[in-house]
């Protein structure tokens, strides 16, 4: 996939986040969650913060700010959003335009999950496949 085709899709996938979005605006349904490793699944960076918003059963709209990605937004499903089980992401971002991931997601703790998988990214300096290997800290539990 070159990179002119990914620009081509953006601004639908931008679109269908907002009106995603608009549905759950409610500030209470809102999860915050900091996050490190190699590489973070929604937004594909080491470090950053991430809010998501649940919008039906097991489906989030998230956005997130790192390092070194910048910004991204997209669409998660959880099998168990604050348990064990499998995960998987979609969206868009600066640093790489289009991604995807799988991932198992293990609670440690209460708040402290681990996440464990494999995606594809499309981008400027790299596209291909991407190892999904973070840490995440949820604020809101």
């Amino acid at each position: 996939m070159n990179l002119q085709k990914c620009f081509k899709y953006l601004p639908f996938i931008l679109s269908c986040y907002a009106s995603l979005a608009g549905a759950a605006d409610d500030e209470r349904s809102k999860l915050r969650s900091a996050h490190l490793g190699f590489v973070h699944p929604e937004g594909v960076d080491l470090a950053g913060y991430s809010v998501e918003t649940k919008l039906g059963n097991n489906v989030y709209s998230f956005y997130t700010f790192g390092i070194p990605s910048i910004a991204a937004l997209g669409l998660s499903y959880y099998e168990q959003y604050n348990g064990n089980g499998f995960f998987a992401s979609a969206g868009a971002g600066i640093g790489f335009v289009l991604y995807g991931s799988v991932a198992y997601q293990w609670k440690i703790e209460q708040q402290h999950f681990f996440k464990l998988g494999a995606g594809l990214a499309a981008g400027v300096a790299y596209s291909g496949a991407i190892p999904v290997m973070s840490y995440e800290y949820r604020f809101d539990q």
